[in-house]
């Protein structure tokens, strides 16, 4: 998603017609009015309108409301810790998951409250081979933002990594209940079901 905001956060206000106004031009609009209205929902940062767009049955609102949550939560602790995640997403990219984990590491320091910079730091975790410390993570960034659909899709990697069908099952419907049409959460949960069955006979 293309959507870059750094500069400050907007003052809270009486935005809530606004973002019921957005919020249905995200759903049912035209491209035009479903892009403009995510980029104002992102500016007003207003994730549960977001949230609830994730269950629209028109795929690019889904997909516009996706990368508007991811927006918010990269947004969160303003412009230079945003450039500095953005520099620990490049050196992940590139394969320096040391470096990556340095400055992640320092953001969670920095930051305790920033849910995605303990989301960044379990997915390398995860990337590095250590599903339970990458789960531990994700149990911090839930335990920030309880609707994080990402995080929650990562404890159910860890888990199925670690053979907890039980966790993997819990995590990957409570992914599925937030995302929808996120598949993955679906083939998950079979996997786990499927695994617990065998245990059973």
């Amino acid at each position: 998603m293309a959507y870059r905001l750094n500069d400050e956060p907007i003052p809270p206000g009486d935005a809530d017609d606004e973002v019921q106004r957005c919020q249905a031009l995200l759903c049912n609009g035209s491209p035009p009015q479903q892009r403009a209205a995510a980029a104002r929902l992102i500016e007003l940062r207003a994730e549960t309108a977001l949230l609830e767009c994730l269950h629209s049955s028109h795929p690019r609102a889904v997909e516009l409301a996706t990368g508007g949550l991811w927006e918010c939560w990269m947004n969160e602790q303003g412009p230079s810790a945003r450039r500095a995640m953005e520099r620990g997403i490049r050196k992940m990219d590139e394969g320096d998951l040391t470096g990556a984990l340095e400055i992640f590491g320092s953001l969670v320091e920095t930051y305790p409250g920033w849910a995605e910079a303990h989301n960044k730091q379990a997915t390398v975790f995860y990337l590095l081979g250590n599903p339970r410390l990458s789960y531990k993570a994700c149990e911090v960034v839930v335990s920030l933002k309880p609707k994080h659909f990402g995080a929650w899709n990562g404890m159910a990697l860890c888990a199925a990594q670690m053979e907890r069908w039980r966790a993997v099952l819990r995590a990957a419907r409570q992914a599925l209940s937030l995302q929808p049409s996120a598949s993955a959460n679906l083939a998950l949960i079979r996997l786990a079901e499927a695994k617990l069955e065998e245990e059973n006979r």
